[in-house]
């Protein structure tokens, strides 16, 4: 009951704090973009090294969970395969295949970042028919070593990650499919759009609940980037390392303190380094990052509070107790057992003691008897 209590406290002051932060981002988003992002005027992209790491980087985090989750559910089922073989092929072949392209989407999409902001110079390569082959070599081997690295994992630790690794693969695609398609809705445009075309006044901007009826005409070559501000795919991705969080819920070897704490920290540190890069760039404005985090962080805490904690850690308390109650209730009858044979053996011992000393007292009488028998015929011996 006071759990339950604490809890919707808790929930209402999130709530509360939730609001308040969404109140002051849609009145101030422009204000917050003019202030922090580093857009020159006529530049489509920032030259600020944090906005271009949190740019290039930023979304890496989420391809990396989502194939470590991929190789979680694979290895488990090539240790613990279905009864139908032919669900275990089905199964493998979707797994592997959906691992290889995380991998090589996570890889070239880095590359090209890399380019566009001159973090490697020789760009053409990537961009010829060699330079692919070499990216999907690289994205394959990748891909092929950190399946095998989980394959040395033993099976109970697979079978504890295996609720985790799903909830992940869960949330990633939820979430995305959210983001991807609220900007496919609402089409707001960029501020660093705004800066690029010149737009002083910045008369094309619009809140982030209005859908973008007042988009500008141009050819630009970054056209099609122009539309997607509301919300961050960035933010998004970067927020999907509060999975983490829900480790030790499955991972008992990590469901310590110091390890929870450790995870938020992370979280916090990184997501927020990632909104706030994105701001900086130009490439978002305060609520679409703010209400991409939302949507992750959301539906990781409905994953934890209302199908976790109800169909996962609930079960394995119950199955706790009753483990424990049945070792209590094995273990008296032994302990009975084990002192009836004690107070037996000791019965024994003194029954054997007494026995012992009453055959000494026979003996002893035996003897005082003979030696007066043997008193009396000495004298009749003399006498004779």
């Amino acid at each position: 009951m006071k759990k339950t209590k604490n809890f919707y406290i808790i929930l209402s002051v999130s709530i509360f704090f939730i609001l308040v932060g969404l109140i002051l981002g849609t009145i101030y988003d422009l204000d917050i973009s003019k202030t922090l992002a580093t857009v020159e005027e006529g530049s489509y992209y920032t030259t600020n090294k944090f906005a271009i790491l949190g740019e290039t980087f930023g979304e890496d985090i989420l391809y990396i969970i989502v194939e470590c989750a991929l190789a979680i559910i694979f290895c488990y089922l090539v240790k613990n395969p279905l009864k139908k073989d032919i669900f275990n092929t089905l199964l493998f072949i979707v797994l592997v295949v959906c691992g290889g392209c995380v991998c090589f989407y996570a890889i070239n999409k880095t590359l090209n970042y890399m380019i566009t902001h001159n973090l490697i110079h020789n760009g053409e390569f990537y961009s010829s028919v060699l330079g692919k082959i070499t990216v999907i070599f690289v994205s394959l081997s990748i891909h092929t070593i950190i399946f095998f690295l989980f394959s040395k994992v033993k099976n109970e630790d697979l079978k504890a990650l295996l609720g985790w690794a799903i909830t992940v693969v869960v949330i990633a695609i939820l979430s995305n499919a959210i983001v991807q398609g609220t900007k496919l809705i609402f089409d707001r445009t960029r501020f660093r759009a705004m800066v690029y075309e010149r737009d002083t006044t910045f008369e094309h901007f619009t809140p982030w609940y209005q859908i973008n009826q007042n988009k500008f005409a141009t050819t630009s070559q970054y056209a099609s980037d122009y539309f997607k501000s509301f919300p961050s795919g960035h933010t998004c991705a970067a927020s999907s390392i509060f999975l983490l969080t829900l480790l030790p819920m499955f991972y008992k070897k990590v469901d310590t303190k110091e390890w929870k704490i450790f995870f938020y920290v992370v979280a916090i540190i990184y997501t927020v380094s990632v909104a706030f890069s994105r701001i900086i760039a130009g490439a978002h404005f305060f609520t679409d990052v703010y209400i991409a985090g939302l949507v992750t962080i959301t539906l990781i805490f409905i994953a934890k509070y209302f199908v976790i904690e109800r169909f996962v850690a609930l079960p394995q308390k119950v199955n706790n107790a009753k483990n424990n109650i049945t070792q209590t209730i094995n273990n008296e009858p032994i302990k009975e057992v084990m002192n009836k044979e004690e107070n037996i053996q000791s019965s024994s011992i003194q029954n054997q003691q007494e026995n012992e000393k009453i055959d000494n007292k026979n003996i002893e009488s035996k003897e005082n008897s003979n030696n007066l028998d043997n008193k009396k015929d000495t004298p009749d011996n003399t006498e004779n």
